[in-house]
């Protein structure tokens, strides 16, 4: 513990002149875009002749700190400024946003960095994670780390007079007293120790440390403020710094208006469920006195230290330098848990609500009763809700609730005493005016009063997030229907493309080859320049000869009286996107002065390369990509080809990209699995991906998140199909040439074989046409040009760039389930008895034994089979194996078996099962948007709106399609085996 003893020279009672203080004075603060944050500054702006306030913000949901500075000062805490000062807004000039980002050493760019240390005299930092389920370490680094950061900032500016550090007055609440100082008693070696050998452990690891730091500590918030409290201490004991520490801060009691709050926190979120109208009982001890302060009063009391911490400095004689603390806490008018359900009931304004009371109990069994009451009722409403197709959330309403009253629990039942000498002392120093400014004596505070607005506090801000909530849906509604009409001109597709110069990468694959196609035979371009890689001594060149052999090219020599000349357009170049030079001279220079539209279509969708290989291929081939496509000259769009399944541990899927990947972001997982092994790496993978199910779901996660930190300036986009299916139109109704997916699993019904997948029946895979989805390609790289254009008249007025924009190939209107799928494709078998039986012998059973039946007797037929040919001196027959299609279409000799058949069809349906067990729902405002925009005379080329198709037309074309891919497969295997012969 730190002991420390002090002589006050300064002067008595009233003198303490805080006006004056703040006259003409520059502060800075953090998490000014918090609950209390807000408070201090409308009170700086409302009551104090500030002279500026710099707010340090960190960019959020992809708006930058002007944005949310902006939105903060737009919100009604600031309505009793605008009415009453007539200079409101020169006050509201004074705030001036700083982009920070604290996970840097130097939280603001250099030129920031000299406006903070030249002007800056008073520092808040009340930023912090308040969340008590985090990682300790990540705790640390929010509450701990960014707090060093910012007190190294403040060691350079040269006008610093004081700096309030916001702590919290549970920071020891291991100890029944607690006293105005720091206890530098942080356990396993303190704290570097701890940040030291956190940094070496898995997530389950670290859990469990957690848990064993804490000790008896409740949660990891409460135990970084004890260690950023003894940082401070140690570290920053020179500076003119003080540790204030507030209890529960609850709703105003008078200003800016009372009962005003903005979040639901601790005692303020427990009274949620009374305020409407819900009968809950919470564990705790009734008899215990919370500590709880108004944020108005808390607020006063931090502008009061500020000055005091600068009295302090000048007139205290150290005998030993100390940091002084401020328990901000009061006892004397304390009130009870068991109390505090009747105060609240007693500002409901129906008398009926004052029946349905919330009760503190002593015993669990109530509460948890009354808890899985109210989860049964809201279960109830969502399922209701969802039988008439709305969403419900009164299921994640209970269990936030629910969460909340647990993590709370500690505090309901324990109860502390402290020192408040430093409070009480800040009252008596307080000059008359200042008294009546700073009004923050807890003691004196009317319960009874307060609580006549508290709970209508609570009922408004519930009006406000809902009406938030409502005018953010036809803000939606109005941006679709009437925005994108006036903002945005048609698009002009055909002219887009006419003597363009188009990049496509994974050209040879499935995809690929359908957009090549689509681009000869449609568009005016004047050259298609495909990245291909040498592949079993196949060069690049040769690839795309037998690419344009291929049968999708047909109607390109059937309707084309020179086709040679359209398909001298096709320009292959031999690439390596194992090197950072992935193309080399003198290739490298004319492809980056040539290139003007970019389709990124090279991915790998097997599952079992292992994470690191898919990451390189899917992430690192990607990064490598778009940093060569950065000093393109003539570049005018990039279409990234992603997946619909790229965040398919949600159940709805937005036109975003979702920043959440786990275990510290791409780049340190790259770190994690460099120095592992093969083996160590596969045991690792399934951890690191969760709650993804395999490795090329989350690569494709990564890879949007890299395009959205790191290449949001380019003109890029991200679409994102569902599973690609046979063409219906083009370039022939029916074509495909891989059997992936659902189309890989629809092979049983047309062999007529038994089998029955697992899965949900009334699940609907999501699907799109490979025409369709090529047209959508087409049209969104037109989209993305338009809307790159757009944003630079933005960019101009702000330094954020605006994220790129999504496309969600995703269409609910005609959804199948699977099982409907299977009875659609065996209506249209050849023979009568097929048709008749197809869908009993293919089926989608909820019961997993029946599928593994099924798939048992494959496998005991194949093994017959190949042991009768085994037994008949009969070699093994040839099959053809196929690479997936995004990455080649060679179609390459394997010698194979009925087992290895059957064990690869067995893959395949386990590799499935998540897309038939489950049905995700989607925004896809931005695909929507592409078909309405569309020139005229671009409809006629780009059918892209799968709403509109005849499923049961397209189901005749996808049977008859896949037989005939199936016949040329046997003819070409027949012919292989001939030649072996």
């Amino acid at each position: 513990m730190i002991d420390t003893q002090t002589i006050d020279t300064g002067p008595e009672e009233g003198t303490l002149n805080v006006t004056e203080f703040y006259r003409g004075a520059t502060v800075l603060v953090t998490g000014g875009t918090g609950f209390i944050g807000k408070v201090l500054v409308e009170k700086l702006l409302r009551c104090f002749e500030v002279k500026k306030i710099f707010l340090l913000i960190r960019r959020k949901d992809s708006a930058s700190a002007a944005e949310r500075l902006q939105r903060m000062l737009d919100g009604p805490i600031f309505d009793t400024i605008r009415s009453t000062a007539p200079d409101a807004k020169e006050r509201f000039a004074k705030v001036v946003a700083m982009d920070a980002t604290f996970e840097d050493e130097d939280i603001v760019d250099d030129v920031d960095k000299a406006k903070l240390c030249n002007e800056v005299q008073i520092v808040f930092h009340v930023m912090a994670s308040i969340r008590f389920n985090e990682m300790l370490d990540d705790a640390i680094a929010i509450n701990v780390t960014s707090a060093k950061r910012l007190y190294a900032l403040a060691n350079s500016m040269a006008e610093l007079r004081s700096i309030v550090h916001v702590s919290t007055f549970y920071s020891n609440c291991d100890r029944q007293h607690i006293e105005e100082r720091i206890y530098d008693d942080v356990p396993y070696g303190g704290l570097d120790h701890i940040q030291l050998f956190f940094k070496s452990l898995s997530a389950e690891e670290k859990d469990r440390m957690t848990r064993l730091v804490l000790g008896t500590m409740p949660n990891s918030y409460v135990f970084s403020k004890k260690c950023a409290e003894a940082m401070i201490g140690r570290e920053f004991g020179a500076l003119p710094i003080g540790i204030f520490r507030p209890p529960i801060v609850i709703s105003s009691y008078r200003e800016p208006e009372p009962g005003w709050v903005d979040c639901f926190h601790g005692a303020t979120g427990l009274c949620v469920p009374m305020v409407l109208g819900k009968t809950i009982w919470y564990y705790g001890k009734p008899e215990v006195k919370p500590f709880l302060s108004p944020v108005d009063h808390t607020v006063s009391g931090m502008l009061a230290t500020a000055c005091d911490i600068y009295r302090r400095q000048c007139t205290i004689l150290p005998v030993e330098k100390m940091v002084p603390v401020y328990n901000f806490a009061f006892d004397k008018n304390a009130i009870t848990y068991g109390d505090y359900p009747g105060l609240v009931g007693s500002g409901l304004r129906n008398p009926l609500d004052r029946l349905l009371w919330c009760r503190i109990s002593p015993w669990k069994i109530f509460p948890r009763i009354l808890l899985w009451l109210m989860t049964l009722q809201a279960r109830i409403a969502d399922e209701v809700l969802a039988w008439f197709g709305k969403r419900g959330s009164n299921l994640k309403v209970v269990s936030a609730i629910s969460n909340l009253a647990n993590a709370v629990e500690y505090f309901r039942c324990h109860m502390w005493t402290m020192d408040n000498g430093n409070v009480k002392r800040l009252l008596s120093l307080l000059s008359r005016d200042d008294a009546q400014r700073l009004d923050f004596d807890g003691d004196r505070i009317d319960w009874q009063d307060y609580h006549k607005s508290y709970a209508n506090g609570i009922a408004m801000e519930l009006m406000r997030k809902r009406h938030g909530r409502q005018q953010y849906r036809k803000s939606l509604k109005a941006k679709r229907a009437v925005s994108d009409k006036d903002r945005m001109k048609e698009l002009h597709v055909s002219e887009f493309y006419r003597d363009s110069v188009v990049l496509i990468t994974g050209g040879t694959g499935f995809l690929g080859k359908v957009l090549v196609e689509k681009l000869l035979r449609c568009f005016a371009v004047r050259k298609i320049i495909l990245l291909i890689r040498e592949k079993r001594a196949t060069s690049a060149s040769i690839r795309l000869e037998q690419m344009i052999r291929d049968p999708i090219f047909d109607t390109i020599r059937a309707t084309f009286i020179h086709p040679d000349k359209v398909f001298a357009k096709l320009v292959a170049i031999e690439t390596d996107f194992t090197s950072d030079e992935f193309v080399r001279e003198p290739y490298r220079t004319d492809l980056l002065n040539e290139t003007q539209i970019v389709f990124h279509v090279m991915a790998v969708v097997r599952f079992d390369l292992g994470l690191k290989n898919t990451l390189d291929t899917n992430v690192t081939a990607t990064e490598r990509l778009y940093k060569f496509l950065r000093s393109a000259p003539h570049l005018q769009s990039i279409v990234h080809v992603s997946t619909f399944y790229s965040n398919s541990d949600r159940t709805h899927i937005d036109e975003c990209v979702y920043d959440d990947i786990r275990f510290g972001g791409l780049d340190n997982i790259r770190r994690i699995l460099d120095p592992l092994t093969v083996s160590e790496q596969a045991l690792l993978a399934p951890t690191i991906i969760s709650p993804l199910p395999n490795d090329y779901m989350f690569s494709k996660k990564c890879a949007e998140v890299l395009i959205q930190r790191h290449f949001a300036d380019l003109p890029i986009g991200i679409c994102r199909p569902p599973m690609v299916t046979p063409s219906y139109r083009e370039p022939v109704p029916g074509w495909v040439d891989c059997l992936q997916g659902v189309t890989g699993l629809c092979v049983t019904i047309l062999k007529q074989r038994l089998l029955w997948f697992y899965g949900d029946q009334t699940s609907c895979p999501q699907i799109v046409p490979v025409d369709y989805c090529i047209a959508a390609m087409i049209t969104a790289a037109c989209d993305i040009r338009a809307r790159f254009e757009e944003n630079r008249v933005a960019e101009s007025f702000d330094r954020n760039v605006p994220a790129p924009p999504v496309y969600n190939f995703y269409f609910d209107k005609n959804l199948l389930t699977m099982q409907q799928i299977i009875a659609l494709i065996a209506s249209n078998l050849p023979s009568p008895m097929a048709r008749k039986l197809g869908s009993l012998r293919t089926r989608v059973t909820r019961y997993r034994f029946l599928s593994r039946i099924t798939f048992w007797l494959m496998f005991f037929m194949a093994y017959l089979a190949d042991a009768f040919l085994a037994l008949l001196g009969k070699p093994k027959w040839y099959g053809f194996a196929h690479m997936d299609y995004q990455t080649s279409c060679n179609t390459c000799m394997i010698i194979c078996s009925h087992v290895k058949l059957v064990s690869g069809l067995s893959t395949l349906a386990d590799a499935s099962d998540l897309f038939r067990c489950k049905t995700w729902t989607a925004r896809n405002d931005n695909t929507k948007r592409l078909s309405l925009l569309l020139a005229p005379g671009d409809k006629e080329l780009l059918s892209l709106d799968v709403d509109q198709i005849d499923f049961a037309d397209y189901y005749k074309q996808y049977t008859k399609g896949l037989l005939l891919e199936l016949e040329r497969r046997e003819a070409r295997r027949r012919q292989r085996k001939t030649i072996n012969c």
